[in-house]
Parts: structure tokens; sequence; C-alpha cells
């Protein structure tokens, strides 16, 4: 295993510091939390009178639900994130700030997303963009699993970029059914969270914590039957933020592995050219069936078993569950 490495934040890591850090990630974790479920409640109705609602495909009658439910994810995270940092007073903040630029930049991409239903290369291009401040402030050297560490100098700047980018829109593609995303990333979360502590690498929990409790916040009205969907603006984030926790704990690897599941559903999503919807085609006495061209692997499930939307819900996050359990293994033994 590598020796682990601290991306420094202005602490000596000690009993105390590391009483200091458990404190403030429960107060974050708190506030993230208490804001997203607070808000949410609030804001739902606020929503449908403005129209903006999407049809529940997968329900007797489509019925109209709340979109753009990533809002008060976004605002429940940042302020969890503030409370850390007032709480912690770190004295080296230019990763983290860079890190939560590109994480505010894939929301706000979502959210024009989600108003003007922008174009893919857009959706490419403008996260890129944001997430070039953080490639500059990273540490350039990787450490490659049986390589050792490998240094990519300026070339980092444009990784980190493509790396956001890539994981934001990754987590955009697995959607579409009741709670579906909301729990993957919860699940990929919770990884990141474990591997973290394990390295002894807290940087990426003053973004991890934060969202993992605005996600479990979320999850309460966007699991089955749904109330608010999250919308671009969550999914965008979210990726982001697995994105950039991945570069700030230095476990790029781990990341990866962890959107396999994504990254499947990103090839098979080629196959339509990227015009393919997750849902099923009919759905009678409550399962769900598909009859078209095989181009997500919920069309995969919906054709092989008898599901209804929880249980497809259910084995997806089994799915993912399972590759993140094999990625702690595997870590812990390299």
């Amino acid at each position: 295993m590598r020796p682990a490495k601290i991306i420094t934040t202005g602490h000596n890591v000690g009993s105390g510091t590391r009483l200091v850090n458990a404190l403030g990630f429960i107060l974050g974790a708190a506030v993230a939390l208490a804001t997203t479920f607070l808000i949410i409640p609030w804001i739902i109705p606020r929503l449908k009178a403005r129209g903006v609602v999407g049809k529940d495909l997968n329900k007797p009658g489509t019925p109209d639900v709340a979109e753009m439910g990533g809002i008060p994810v976004v605002i429940g995270f940042f302020a969890g994130v503030s409370a850390m940092l007032a709480f912690d007073g770190l004295t080296r903040e230019d990763l983290l700030n860079a890190s939560l630029t590109a994480i505010l930049g894939a929301a706000f991409v979502g959210i024009m997303d989600d108003l003007f239903n922008l174009r893919q290369r857009q959706k490419a291009v403008l996260p890129f963009v944001l997430a070039l401040p953080l490639g500059a402030t990273l540490d350039p050297t990787i450490y490659i699993p049986f390589v050792g560490e490998f240094d990519f100098g300026p070339w980092m700047i444009l990784i980190a970029a493509v790396a956001v980018t890539c994981a934001a829109n990754a987590a955009n593609m697995l959607e579409g059914f009741n709670g579906l995303g909301t729990g993957l990333g919860i699940i990929m979360t919770s990884t990141l969270i474990l591997l973290s502590l394990v390295h002894d690498r807290l940087d990426a929990m003053y973004v991890l914590v934060p969202m993992l409790a605005s996600l479990v916040a979320f999850l309460w009205f966007n699991r089955y039957p749904s109330r608010i969907f999250p919308g671009d603006t969550m999914t965008l984030f979210m990726g982001a933020t697995l994105a950039a926790a991945g570069l700030l704990s230095d476990l790029q690897l781990q990341t990866i592995f962890i959107f396999i599941p994504m990254i499947v559903e990103f090839a098979l999503k080629t196959r339509g050219r990227f015009e393919a919807e997750n849902y099923a085609s009919r759905s009678a006495n409550g399962y769900l069936e598909y009859h078209g061209r095989i181009e997500s692997l919920t069309h995969v499930l919906m054709r092989r078993f008898k599901l209804t939307e929880k249980t497809l819900v259910e084995l997806l996050w089994a799915l993912e569950a399972t590759m993140c359990a094999v990625v702690i293994m595997v870590d812990l033994l390299v």
C-alpha cells in the first residue's frame, strides 16, 4: 500500500487535530442534511407552481413531479462546507477553493441544462473550462499501483479538467427512475469517505461529508414514489464533486473504478448517439417492460428480468455497492 499522503490544509495531524476534524465533519454533515431537508418541502410546491416539473413516465397516468431538485442539494452542500470551514479555520484553502469552483460550475451548467436544454458539447465544454483552476493547483504527481509515482507536469491541468467533465456527465447517464442516481451517489460517496479515512487524506472529506449528508436528505423525498426529481442540476454537481474528491484525496484510480457502471452506461449510450432514454417502454401490472434496442444498463435488466421500478433501482444499487466493495478490498490488499 502506498504511504499516506495528506494534502496539507494547514493542520498538523495529531489527536487534537483529528478531534477538531471529526467535530467539523459532524457539524458540516448536520448543517448540510438539515438545510437540504428543510428546503425541499418549501421548494416543491413553488417549482410546481412555476411549471418546473417532469413527467414520471414509469407511473400510471405519468404524473407531474417537481424538477430541479438539485438546487436544495447544492445549497445544503455549500451550507455544510461553509460551516466546516468556519469551524475548522483552514489556513490553506487554495486547493479546496479551486475544487469548489469546479463543483459550483458543474452545478451551474446543470441548472442551465434543466432550464434551456443544453447541447451535449456545451455540457462538456463548460465544466471543462471551470475545472481548469483545480488542475492548476493540484500536485501533478500521481501514484499508479505496480508502476510508482508519475509526474504529469503541466498536463495535470488538462487531466483534472477532463476528469471533472467526464465524471459530471457520466453521473448524468444512469438516471430516470425514482431514487436511482441519488442512491448511487450515496454509495459512491460513502466509499470515497471510507478510502479517504483509510489513507488519512482528509482534504476530500470537506466535500464528501456535506455531499453525503445532502444526498441522504434528498433521497427521503426522491425515493419511490418520488416527490421531486434531481434534474441535471444534481447529477452534474454530484459527478463533479466525486471527481474533485478523487483528485483531492489522491485516489484517482479508485474513483475511476467506482464509476464503472456509469462508464458502461456511457458506452451503451453511444450506440444511439446519446438520444436513448432509460425509461420502460411499457409498464404492466407494476412490472417494467422494454422492447427497444439495448442502449442502457436499465434496458438490459428490464429485458432479462421481471422487475418493478423499486426492484430495478435496488438491483442497480446492489451492482454499484458490489463494485465499490471490490474496490475497497483491492485497495486494502495492494
